[in-house]
């Protein structure tokens, strides 16, 4: 395991170290928790528990954002009747040539659908 903690340069050697030993020390936990979930989920018995409510609000919260943001997107998509790709470039009605070289790139090998290039 490597990490590296920067040290505030108006912070005393006793402040450093107190932060430094709590964070060596929760890291190592992690580390043993995350080791032996691993050999859980490996072996199929990996059960999903509870977050601590107060120990962990930011894994709380982080969780929370991710899925309201998933149901809203899921909810855009059941609106339009379609898949939506937020990163894809949405292409004017008159583009085309780009329409064809989108539908083209999306059939060929790295994509699922390879019926097309059985030789």
């Amino acid at each position: 395991m490597r990490y590296e903690v920067f040290r505030n340069k108006n912070s005393s050697d006793e402040d450093f170290e107190l932060v430094n030993g709590m964070y060596k020390r929760i890291m190592s936990e992690d580390k043993y928790l995350c080791n032996l979930a691993q050999q859980n989920l490996n072996s199929g018995v990996f059960v999903n528990g509870e977050l601590h409510p107060k120990m962990e609000k930011g894994p709380l919260y982080f969780q929370k954002v991710v899925r309201d943001t998933v149901q809203a997107h899921y909810k855009r998509e059941q609106a339009a009747k379609q898949e939506i790709w937020p990163t894809r470039q949405a292409l004017p009605n008159s583009a085309l040539v780009s329409e064809k070289d989108i539908d083209f790139c999306s059939g060929l090998a790295c994509q699922t659908n390879q019926e097309g290039l059985v030789w």
